[in-house]
């Protein structure tokens, strides 16, 4: 009896081993390309953030660099400056004994180009400082516009991924059970094996 029951377990635990190796070769397969899915999803999201904040830096830079040039050039090029300077340059030319031609005048004057440079310069400085807070609020709108591609595209497949590891792990733990059986039902048919073997070495009479 505990032959039959040993083989006929034997049968059904190889039968459910085989089955259950043929599901986990499957799932290995899916898995595989579901963790394949999530690192490029996730390198393609990562590039494309790198890629718009670069273009944002760029902006920034281009925004900064024109506002100078346009502050400077209205200074530079205003009537009132150059009129400002040619007076500085004659007030400051220098007279046959080596002093200025009118030093008080040219001390005021210069008094005044330097004030015409730090108004420039605050200018500047203010359209920087704007530039660089649309600049933060460009970056914060990005993060948010990658979460929102991170939410629609890449969790999904994380899920995936996520489930079909733990179908794996499962998996795993029905196979090392079936494993077991079926090393049972075959100590059990060897066993009773030995027992129906007739004796071969009994004494004679």
């Amino acid at each position: 009896m505990g032959f039959l029951l040993g083989a006929y377990g034997k049968l059904a635990a190889g039968s459910r081993y085989r089955s259950l190796q043929a599901r986990m070769m499957r799932i290995q397969s899916k898995l595989r390309r579901a963790t394949r899915d999530v690192a490029n999803m996730e390198k393609m999201i990562d590039r494309q953030q790198k890629s718009m904040e670069q273009q944002l830096t760029l902006q920034n830079t281009m925004a900064k660099q024109a506002a100078q040039n346009s502050i400077t050039g209205a200074l530079m090029g205003s009537g009132e400056f150059k009129g400002i300077q040619e007076q500085f340059a004659k007030a400051s030319a220098l007279k046959e004994d080596g002093t200025m031609t009118d030093p008080k005048t040219a001390a005021s004057l210069s008094q005044q180009i330097s004030s015409k440079q730090q108004e420039a310069s605050q200018y500047i400085s203010q359209m920087n400082a704007q530039a660089d807070t649309q600049l933060a609020m460009n970056k914060q709108y990005i993060e948010n516009q990658i979460e929102m591609m991170r939410d629609q595209f890449l969790e999904p497949l994380k899920d995936e991924e996520d489930s079909l590891q733990l179908e794996k792990d499962t998996l795993e733990s029905q196979i090392q059970v079936a494993k077991a059986d079926y090393e049972a039902c075959q100590k059990m048919e060897q066993a009773d094996v030995k027992m129906l073997a007739p004796n071969y070495t009994g004494g004679q009479g």
